[in-house]
């Protein structure tokens, strides 16, 4: 068999495994409130009011990230309709092609086998599967920083391929804020090549189509909004804190928490966490190498950066899975290399490699399917937000699904006590200064709690302990 049709052999497989795993009964489950319904829900807005740039939640202005996850979103919705396999089919293709991207770079810094087994890694790790099928922006994003990684390398070998370096760049910050910026020394270490002649022209021309991808909704939004803009979606969302004045306060310079990074990465790859400790603590003793600089620089700077945050959660880590997937299929590979002194050794110890990749992959895609992916009824969540969407009355919410409640009632919905834009809080000020028509979303311990004559409101749905009410 000839070399490219074993390439072309390897990558069928990862296409064929990923797309499998990332497809199949995608848009089976309603879409869950945090925050699926969420996002789908500002997608649809963009294709109903034509604002592709001031995005809108509910009624109110949406700036927490930058819109490209969201157009993408919006796109699928206008081909294939609004459902939820529209609004998980961004995540599952930008999941798949991850994959391929995974495959590449391994293949382009270490060996064409070690990009293969670095793919089946990356498709097995739990909250990268589960993320590839939700409608998030983790995974694109992921996908935007793996193929400015691999755009890097390409760059390296010809700086003509430096402005699509510089579009990558620009739309992987368009998807989540600034969290792609740490990137920036990977990008640098990737592309350096003593005595390497830089182009001013492509130099300029890169720096343009960055900032004409990048400045436009920020300047409208900007514009629009003002300070607020800026503070909520860089300082609040961005770097997680209070706002831009905690940026350089006492307790924001001093926290650092690794023990929670590598608790959240342990929580998110599952059985790969041995193999990825194994290699991450040995291989910076035996593997030294431009190739693996890479991959510690990339995992560094996030380490560091995730564990001066209080509020880095489980999905933030997804952007380090590739190279943790890559750092594992390299460190078995050379270790098979160093161990073997021939090639037939060198094989069998790759073969035995392999075989652990496989079963492993296979215990947790077994536990996967078997916990997670059903073929689940329309649940009640869903079911009570349509019928409230079919009434009149204002909607009212005071239960722990407000973004399904608007994305399958396709009307405003207030929350209590968490919208903004209203003075009623509670359920007993609801019924005591609401003169006008009402529904309300809630459950029947709180109407019981709250001692709410049923004279004043008619049910409309019970299912369990969950209600639909109507005011009389």
């Amino acid at each position: 068999m000839k070399k490219i049709d074993i390439t072309k052999f390897l990558i069928l497989i990862l296409l064929t495994l990923s797309g499998y795993l990332f497809l199949k009964y995608l848009g089976q489950t309603p879409l869950t409130s945090w925050d699926e319904a969420w996002y789908a829900e500002i997608a649809r807005n963009i294709l109903k009011t034509g604002g592709w740039f001031l995005l809108k939640w509910n009624g109110l202005p949406y700036f927490d990230h930058p819109p490209l996850g969201f157009w993408l979103m919006a796109i699928s919705f206008k081909f294939i309709g609004v459902s939820e396999l529209a609004a998980r089919l961004p995540s599952a293709i930008t999941g798949i092609l991850s994959v391929l991207l995974v495959y590449a770079l391994g293949k382009k810094l270490f060996a064409e086998k070690v990009g293969f087994l670095a793919g089946i890694i990356l498709t097995t790790m739990p909250w990268f599967w589960l993320r590839s099928r939700q409608g998030n922006l983790d995974i694109i994003l992921t996908f935007f920083m793996l193929l400015t990684i691999w755009l890097a390398l390409k760059v390296k070998e010809n700086f003509r391929w430096l402005p699509l370096l510089a579009i990558s760049f620009g739309f992987a910050l368009l998807t989540k804020t600034i969290i792609a910026i740490g990137l920036l020394p990977v990008i640098f270490l990737t592309i350096y090549k003593p005595k390497k002649e830089i182009s001013i022209f492509y130099l300029l021309s890169s720096t343009f189509c960055f900032l004409i991808i990048l400045t436009p909704w920020y300047l409208i939004n900007y514009q629009t909004y003002g300070f607020n803009f800026l503070d909520r979606n860089i300082f609040v969302t961005g770097l997680k804190l209070p706002g831009a004045g905690a940026l350089l306060s006492k307790s924001t310079l001093s926290s650092f928490n690794f023990q929670n990074s590598f608790r959240q990465i342990q929580n998110g790859i599952s059985l790969w966490y041995k193999p990825y400790l194994v290699a991450f603590f040995f291989g910076l003793i035996f593997l030294p190498g431009r190739s693996f600089q890479v991959l510690y620089l990339w995992l560094g700077i996030y380490l560091l950066l995730f564990s001066t945050s209080l509020k880095a959660e489980l999905w933030h880590f997804i952007i380090l899975y590739p190279a943790i997937s890559l750092l594992i299929s390299a460190f078995l590979f050379k270790v098979s290399e160093k161990l073997a002194r021939k090639l037939s050794l060198f094989n069998f110890f790759f073969l035995l490699v392999s075989v652990f990749i496989f079963w492993n992959s296979y215990r947790i895609i077994h536990g996967l399917y078997k916990d997670i992916v059903k073929n689940q009824p329309i649940n009640e969540e869903v079911t009570l937000s349509q019928l409230a969407g079919q009434n009149q009355g204002t909607i009212f919410i005071d239960d722990d699904y407000w973004p399904a409640a608007v994305f399958y009632s396709q009307r405003k919905v207030y929350s209590l006590p968490h919208s903004t834009d209203t003075q009623i809080k509670t359920v007993k000020q609801l019924f005591l200064v609401n003169s006008h028509p009402f529904q309300l979303l809630t459950k029947q311990w709180i109407l019981n709690r709250d001692q709410i004559d049923p004279k004043k409101y008619e049910v409309l749905k019970q299912i369990g302990d969950r209600v639909l009410i109507k005011s009389r």
